[in-house]
């Protein structure tokens, strides 16, 4: 009886030390929202002001459509760089960022469309490159996202998940082999990253070959920073794999 006391009481105070940490924690994560909200509305604000105080300024535009969108207020967003457009065609950071918002929102074809306006300017962004092939991925033109990417990686050949990205595109044309040096080539330069993992697993179960499958949805699983619905789904596929074999 005495040690299951002890072992009880030993639980309890466990207990409320685990408590307490999670409380610290929420704190924590409550207060940094409170800080970057914070932030964000004070840049709105200041932004806001300096379009009112220069309201034919294409940069303020741009500079309070950039805060609306990171703060997640989208339409907001897309109003101030169709403004910040408005007055100067030619900017092409805001084209390059319209893009995103309408990416964001599901309107592909729009984005497609700033991503290339984007890349028309003297001083493009590469990243458009990179979004552009997304976009087209998005509305299965592999062949073009391809394109896309593989002239991003020319300009940014240590961009992480790019070579997944093109992975993937390949993987749309059902270019089996081409897909699993893209990733494999991501593995080499970003070892570290878990969704070349699940990319690769992902493959080899489409290509019914469990075994190699197997052993990448377990490595990708090992990782901390797996996002928890892809742990989900991982785990699911090795008991199916498992129970299978």
């Amino acid at each position: 009886m005495g040690k299951g006391k002890g072992v009880g009481m030993g639980n309890r105070t466990t207990g409320l030390i685990t408590d307490s940490l999670l409380f610290a924690i929420v704190i924590v994560l409550v207060f940094g929202t409170y800080a970057r909200n914070s932030l964000w509305r004070s840049e709105i604000e200041f932004w806001k002001d300096c379009v009112k105080k220069a309201p034919r300024k294409e940069r303020t535009h741009h500079n309070l459509g950039y805060a609306y969108y990171e703060s997640g207020r989208l339409e907001e967003a897309r109003k101030e760089f169709e403004e910040a457009l408005t007055l100067n065609p030619d900017y092409a950071l805001s084209s390059y960022n319209l893009g995103l918002v309408l990416y964001r929102k599901g309107l592909m074809e729009e984005a497609i469309h700033c991503y290339k306006e984007a890349l028309k300017q003297d001083h493009p962004y590469p990243e458009a490159y990179y979004n552009l092939g997304l976009a087209y991925y998005q509305k299965g033109l592999y062949l073009n996202s391809i394109n896309a990417f593989r002239t991003f990686l020319k300009l940014k050949p240590d961009y992480e998940n790019a070579y997944n990205s093109l992975g993937l595109a390949y993987q749309g044309l059902r270019q089996w082999d081409r897909a699993k040096e893209s990733f494999g080539e991501e593995l080499r330069r970003n070892p570290e990253n878990p969704y070349t993992q699940v990319y690769l697993g992902d493959l080899y179960y489409e290509l019914k070959d469990n075994t190699r499958a197997l052993i990448h949805f377990k490595k990708a699983l090992t990782h901390p920073y797996l996002s928890d619905p892809e742990r989900m789904r991982m785990k699911a596929l090795v008991q199916r794999i498992e129970e299978s074999s």
